[in-house]
This record gives C-alpha cells, sequence and structure tokens, in this order.
C-alpha cells in the first residue's frame, strides 16, 4: 500500500474529522458537547497565540492527568506558566548538547545488536526511544526491565485513550474524571477498564520512585534531566511533581518519538532517492565516526527527512482545547464550553500550504523554503505557548538516531506486511513496521544482502 493510499484511508475512515477535510470550520455536537473544527492556520493561529488564554486543554487530557499527575502536559494557568518558565532553559540547544552522549549510548547499543535480517523496526523504536529517555533523564538504562517498562507505557496510553472516549461520550466528565485520581493510586479494587490502568499506574509510579530514592541517596553532578527536577526553582518542587513530570517525560518522551521515528523509516523506504541523499550526508559529515552535537547542524538533509516524514505522519495528529469564554474566529462564534479540534493531520495535508501534500519531499524543509508559508500549517509539536517543551530533544535524538543507524543499516519494507494508520492519543503503525535490514559497506548496501 503506498503512503498515498492509506494516508486517504485514514481521512476517509477518521469518521466526522475525515468529512471536514477541505473545510476552514465545521461544528458537531456530542453527546451533549459543542465541538468545532479548525482547518484554517489563521485560525489556529487565534487559538494557539492571539487567544491563548481563553483555551485550555480540552476534558480529553483529563485521563492522561488521572494518570501522570500534574505536569507541563496537563497543568494550566500561572502554575503552568511557572514550572515552564523555570525548565525552559533545560530545554534550550545549549544545555541539550552537554546530554548528547546520553542518547547516543542507548543508540549505539540497540543499534549494535541489530543484524541483517526481518524485524519490526517500530519495536526496536520503542526499545530504542524508552532506552534514549531513561538515559537522558535518569542517567539509568533499565536494562532487563526495559521490555516490562515499555510493554507498562504503551497498555497505560491504551487504557488512557478509552478513558478519553468515555469522555468524549460525555459518559466521564471532568469532575468524576478528576476524582478518579484519588481512587487510581489506591488499593480499592476497580473495574475494567480502571482495574488494569489503576496496576499499570502502581507498577509505573514504584519504578520511577525507585528511581528517586535513589538518586536522593545517592546524588550524582550528572547532567541529565532528573537533577534539573531537583535543583528547579532553588530545589523548592515537591517530590509530587518531581515524580509527576519524571513520568510523563518518560511517557510522552518515547512513545510520540517512537512513533515519528517508526514512520520515518518506512518513509525513507519507499523513497530510496531520499535515503540515498541521506547517506552521502551521513557519510561524509561523519565518515564512520559517531556523531557529535556539533554535527547536528551539518546534517542538514537527515534533519529535512525527519521533519518532513513528521509533515506526512505527526505523531500529534489531532490537538483539541475548551473554550472558557466566548470568541469569534474567522467571524464565526465560539462559545464558551466548546471544545475546538485541530487537526493537524489535515492540515499538514492541505494544497494550500503543502503542494502535492501526498509526495515525500524533504526539499520543503530546505534553508529558504516555506518562508510565506503560515506558522500554524506545521504543528508536529504543537504550537504557541504550549508547544512541546521537549521539540528541540526529540529533534536531535530523532536526528542521531537516523545518523548511527544509517551508517550500517539500509530498511526496506517487508513485501506484503500491511501498514495501517492507528489513530490513538498518537499516530502509530497498527501492525508495526516489517522491514528487511541491509547492512551498508562504505557508504553503500551490501549487494551480498541484497533480498
Amino acid at each position: 500500500m503506498t503512503t498515498e493510499a492509506i494516508t486517504v484511508g485514514f481521512d476517509a475512515g477518521n469518521g466526522f474529522l475525515g468529512r471536514c477535510r477541505g473545510h476552514d470550520v465545521s461544528r458537531f455536537r456530542c453527546a451533549g458537547r459543542r465541538f468545532i473544527v479548525l482547518g484554517h492556520p489563521d485560525y489556529v493561529d487565534h487559538v494557539l497565540h492571539q487567544n491563548r488564554l481563553n483555551y485550555v486543554k480540552s476534558t480529553e487530557y483529563e485521563p492522561i492527568k488521572t494518570a501522570a499527575g500534574i505536569n507541563l502536559l496537563t497543568d494550566e494557568g500561572d502554575s503552568w506558566a511557572a514550572h515552564r518558565g523555570a525548565l525552559n532553559p533545560t530545554f534550550a540547544r545549549r544545555h541539550l548538547n552537554e546530554i548528547v552522549d546520553l542518547m547516543l549510548e542507548p543508540i549505539a547499543d540497540v543499534t549494535g545488536t541489530l543484524s541483517a535480517r526481518e524485524f519490526d523496526i517500530h519495536e526496536t523504536m520503542v526499545e530504542m526511544t524508552l532506552r534514549v529517555v531513561a538515559n537522558a533523564l535518569f542517567s539509568q538504562d533499565f536494562g532487563p526491565l526495559v521490555t516490562t517498562m515499555s510493554d507498562l507505557a504503551t497498555r497505560g496510553l491504551r487504557r488512557a485513550e478509552k478513558l478519553e472516549r468515555l469522555g468524549l461520550w460525555g459518559l466521564l466528565p471532568r469532575p468524576v474524571c478528576r476524582g478518579l485520581t484519588w481512587t487510581l493510586y489506591s488499593d480499592l479494587p476497580l473495574p475494567p477498564p480502571l482495574g488494569e490502568l489503576q496496576g499499570i499506574a502502581h507498577a509505573l509510579d514504584d519504578a520511577v520512585n525507585a528511581v528517586l530514592d535513589e538518586r536522593i541517596a545517592h546524588p550524582t553532578d550528572s547532567a541529565d534531566l532528573l537533577n534539573v527536577l531537583f535543583a528547579a526553582d532553588n530545589g523548592s518542587w515537591p517530590r509530587k511533581r518531581i515524580r509527576d513530570e519524571a513520568l510523563t517525560f518518560m511517557l510522552a518522551g518515547h512513545e510520540t518519538t517512537a512513533n515519528a521515528m517508526s514512520w520515518f523509516w518506512y518513509l525513507m523506504a519507499l523513497n530510496p532517492d531520499a535515503r540515498e541523499q541521506m547517506f552521502a550526508e551521513v557519510d561524509q559529515v561523519l565518515d564512520g565516526r559517531p556523531p557529535t552535537a556539533d554535527d547536528l547542524g551539518r546534517l542538514a538533509w537527515t534533519t529535512a527527512c525527519i521533519q518532513e516524514s513528521q509533515r506526512y505522519f505527526s505523531s500529534v495528529w489531532v490537538l483539541a482545547r475548551d473554550a472558557i469564554g466566548d470568541d469569534m474566529i474567522g467571524g464565526h462564534r465560539v462559545r464558551a464550553g466548546t471544545t475546538v479540534i485541530i487537526p493537524v493531520h489535515h492540515i499538514h495535508h492541505d494544497p494550500r500550504w503543502w503542494p502535492e501534500p501526498n509526495r515525500f519531499d524533504p526539499s520543503r524543509f530546505a534553508a529558504g523554503a516555506g518562508r510565506d508559508r503560515p506558522r500554524s500549517a506545521y504543528l508536529p509539536f504543537g504550537g504557541g505557548r504550549r508547544v512541546c517543551i521537549g521539540q528541540s530533544f526529540a529533534l536531535m535524538e530523532m536526528v542521531l538516531i537516523a545518523a548511527v543507524m544509517s551508517q550500517r543499516f539500509a530498511f526496506d519494507l517487508k513485501p506484503c506486511h500491511p501498514v495501517e494508520l492507528e489513530a490513538t492519543l498518537t499516530l502509530r503503525p497498527k501492525h508495526g513496521v516489517e522491514v528487511i535490514a541491509r547492512a551498508r559497506e562504505d557508504g553503500r548496501c551490501s549487494p551480498t544482502t541484497t533480498p
């Protein structure tokens, strides 16, 4: 199946949002709630930038808050602004350069276990990104626990999605969902899907708290993010807030990046010319050595390929906000309480901003390209003040993964394996991405390993 086919299939099968494609404003009701879908970047700008104070994270984020607590993803108002301001310097490129080695170690380790064979590269990306986040956050590799932690994280997000759907249908109002937080971390028996989510929450909570206890008992001077959290605002953050932030960085940081890299390898396999150009750049810039922070700016084509793959299949495929007051957007009235939906995937495939949107074209992100493109036409990390704080971390991580793995392998798609989009909390490959790895020699794939 071609990328165009599965993209069109996703649009057609995505319920009401599929029918909203091509419309700048669409409205619908569900379970007594009002929804408005904004398909024009200028209208999105109004929500994320000009009148951002009128829009808060929608009810659909409540299950995540229930499971992961109050953190930069779920917090609001002055509390969010204060905590975000404290952590912003940590995610500046200057500081992130200091943890490149923490990222590279697990990337190299996982790549070293690969060989010229068939495997699901999505599973590999899940393992690799979890190890990267664990090392960069905790200066630890979960080692034998990585499979268990990955499974817990994946299942936890899926159960949270079920609660999200209950909220969408009005069966789990915001006050009820907020009341579940204490219950979820108690020992009270809960029915499905809450019971399984409770077990997952306890397991993840125990794992993160064990790491916090270890760091408190044995302090380090590491540049990892856990030390930053402990030192934030002169060490005044309560342990619960540090735990919530650490857990969310781990869950969200590996889930979105694993999906993004799975789609990246899929798209590169379907576009061998772009892949060969990436190989040439990696070989020329790195000359067989491991990448460094200084190399990242020189891997321009590799970065553009990743940015284009995020346009094509953005892990964050939809954003939702609730209006807390009446508003006007482009002459359209938005009543207080309305949920505003921003269909990122559809905006990323709007031909007004992306000519031939179903064509994979990394040159869209070349230096100087797209200067007249609306800023909210590209939203892989959200937008406005609440743009994902980890976007620089994630892009740096993805470029490092692409470079290190491309030094050793080319990945072709396994024939006849179904690749299908699954629109959960993130956009993920439903059946994985089965590939055939071919070893590279002197910048070229070895002909002896060609399938």
